[in-house]
């Protein structure tokens, strides 16, 4: 056994019994080893003394002895001393051991109460945190190594650059969350690229099938090869995609749009030539989509058409002429705009004279859009307007109150609308106008007038023509009288004794069938008859009671048909139906009848007949003149 574990009895402490004291085992080894030394050292002693002392060196005997007992105690320490420094060692790297997880778990290092704890029970209590901590860094070794594998997958992918943590000592615990939040955008990436990718292939391939163009570069030809399982999502394979597939969509946008072109081109350039549309049609089947090949097809076409264009170049000038016409006219052209367009006379027919002409119809066809709500409301107002004016016009025909079918209701609904409509479309016109002025600076004009003078010169128009009526009734109402009362000079004698003073009905639009010769002669007061009207003609009087008589007869008359009418069911309809054609008949054989007049029956023969086209009374029939309308204000 090494020297360095030994040590001296002599050097050791005297300790006291009180150490075992707790201790039985201790005890018995004391006392076993207290009597096995007694009984030892007296049979030593009694050896010694049998062999005599002058035969021995006690002394050295003894030295002896002691020493070897000493050197046996010594040694048995020194064994246990042993134990307790393997002891002790275990526990020191036991500590180092849990310094080092603490520093890679980033903790602080647990502290212990060691006093007067046995060593075993100190290696076992430190041996126990060591395993938690290193069950827990193994933990975090393992989160982290995941975390590496999943970000150089994903980097691979992706063609990027890991990041990469140590593993001893251990991250932070934020450096681990940063890389894991680090590890989440990479997945989020990967997926989001993976969809793009596919959607991407997937819109090439479309295009590319649409465009019938097979692709060229190598690059192109392995994306659309790839399966629908593998993917290439790296940073530089999609900026190719992404390039290849907006490159396409470019090509196919421009393809479109040049095919449309060419295709309005075509049908106009069609059009002109007149083509045969069996031929139109057969082109149209060959060349469909937007492929290359259909753009190339509609070039050709184009081309053919233009050289047979310039062969007919007057044809199509003349054409252009027509349609700038028409378009003149949807813009309300005056002569002196036409006039600017010079060359629309000129007889030098060609391309460049065709390119002007195309020019001019675009410049009107653009005016015409970007003001087609204008257009569109005059177009509205004039057609209001003009029905609106014949519907006044046809207001003081005769013959309107003669129907059974809803005229005059139909005519005031009609009358309505246009009192509603009018004004607004003329506000809103007048609005739209103001804006065309803020926008461009000068008025709006419709064949040379602006909006509002367009608007009040109808309103003018209306005026003029409601007075010259009101002029023309006035003086055919005053010519009437005029000859009614010179009538009436010529034939004194028979005026004052027939007295044909009238009186109009009751103000009611329905109408009164009567039977013309059943009616009895009513004889009116005659007391008036020289008073004479504002008109020229006799003024009527008729007493109140007289027309409250003449009431009750229409109405007893007008019952006792409705009972027959209620008693007799079958021949209902018959008999209406005669009652009206007789009194339409009559009524239509009757000169200047209107719902005003009131028809006496005659008893006795005429002593002449009344003139026709002249309005004067004769004897035996009075006729009224229609109530004059109210002077139209003139604003």
């Amino acid at each position: 056994m090494s020297d360095d574990f030994k040590r001296k009895l002599s050097e050791m402490e005297d300790l006291s019994e009180n150490i075992i004291a707790t201790k039985p085992w201790a005890q018995q080894l004391l006392a076993n080893t207290q009597k096995l030394t007694r009984k030892a050292v007296l049979n030593w002693c009694n050896i010694v003394c049998k062999i005599g002392e002058a035969e021995l060196d006690i002394d050295e005997y003894v030295s002896i002895f002691v020493t070897q007992v000493q050197n046996l105690y010594e040694e048995l320490i020194t064994d246990v001393d042993a134990i307790q420094e393997k002891s002790l060692d275990k526990i020191a790297r036991l500590l180092e051991q849990m310094q080092n997880l603490c520093r890679d778990l980033h903790i602080d290092i647990p502290t212990f109460n060691y006093e007067e704890v046995p060593l075993c029970d100190l290696y076992r209590l430190v041996q126990q945190r060591v395993q938690e901590f290193e069950a827990l860094a193994e933990i975090r070794r393992k989160e982290l190594r995941e975390l590496h594998q999943k970000q150089l997958k994903l980097c691979k992918n992706l063609g990027r650059e890991p990041r990469l943590l140590a593993e001893s000592p251990l991250p932070l615990p934020k450096d681990v969350e940063g890389l894991r939040v680090f590890v989440e955008t990479l997945e989020n990436d990967a997926i989001e690229r993976e969809e793009k990718f596919f959607q991407l292939k997937e819109e090439i391939q479309e295009i590319v099938n649409e465009l019938q163009s097979p692709p060229s570069l190598d690059f192109e030809k392995d994306i659309l090869n790839l399966t629908n399982t593998e993917v290439r999502i790296a940073d530089t394979e999609m900026e190719q995609l992404e390039s290849y597939h907006n490159r396409l969509v470019k090509q196919l946008t421009n393809v479109k749009e040049e095919i449309a072109e060419l295709r309005n081109k075509v049908d106009d350039l069609w059009n002109k030539l007149e083509t045969d549309i069996a031929e139109r049609d057969a082109f149209r089947q060959r060349n469909t989509g937007n492929s290359l090949e259909t753009l190339n097809a509609l070039k050709a076409e184009v081309k053919k058409l233009e050289e047979m264009k310039k062969a007919n170049i007057k044809v199509f000038i003349m054409k252009q002429r027509q349609e700038l016409a028409d378009w003149w006219e949807k813009c309300h052209c005056t002569e002196n705009e036409k006039s600017e367009f010079t060359f629309y006379y000129s007889e030098c027919y060609n391309e460049d004279l065709f390119e002007l002409h195309e020019r001019e119809i675009e410049k009107w066809k653009a005016y015409f859009e970007e003001n087609k709500e204008m257009f569109a409301l005059l177009l509205e107002y004039k057609n209001l307007w003009n029905h609106h004016l014949e519907l006044e016009l046809n207001s003081g025909g005769a013959n309107r109150y003669k129907n059974r079918g809803g005229q005059l209701l139909m005519e005031e609904k009609l009358r309505n609308k246009f009192r509603k409509r009018i004004p607004k479309i003329e506000e809103t016109l007048t609005k739209l106008a103001e804006t065309f002025f803020v926008r461009k600076g000068r008025h709006f004009r419709t064949f040379g007038r602006t909006i509002q003078e367009y608007i009040g010169k109808l309103h003018e128009d209306e005026d003029k023509e409601f007075k010259l009526k009101l002029s023309a009734k006035k003086q055919q109402r005053e010519q009437a009288s005029t000859v009614g009362r010179s009538r009436m000079n010529l034939f004194p004698s028979t005026a004052s004794a027939l007295n044909p003073t009238l009186t109009p009905r009751a103000c009611s639009k329905r109408k009164i069938i009567t039977t013309p010769f059943t009616e009895p002669f009513k004889k009116l007061k005659t007391g008036s008859t020289n008073k004479v009207s504002k008109t020229g003609l006799p003024k009527l009087n008729v007493s109140r009671n007289k027309r409250r008589s003449a009431r009750r007869e229409k109405l007893r008359h007008r019952l006792s048909f409705k009972s027959s009418k209620s008693s007799n069911k079958e021949n209902h309809n018959e008999t209406a139906s005669t009652s009206y054609h007789d009194f339409e008949k009559e009524v239509s054989t009757k000169n200047n009848c209107r719902s005003t007049a009131f028809v006496l029956k005659e008893t006795e023969a005429l002593p002449f007949t009344p003139v026709k086209g002249e309005n004067f009374l004769t004897p035996g029939v009075a006729f009224l003149q229609k109530t004059p309308r109210p002077k139209r204000v003139v604003k």
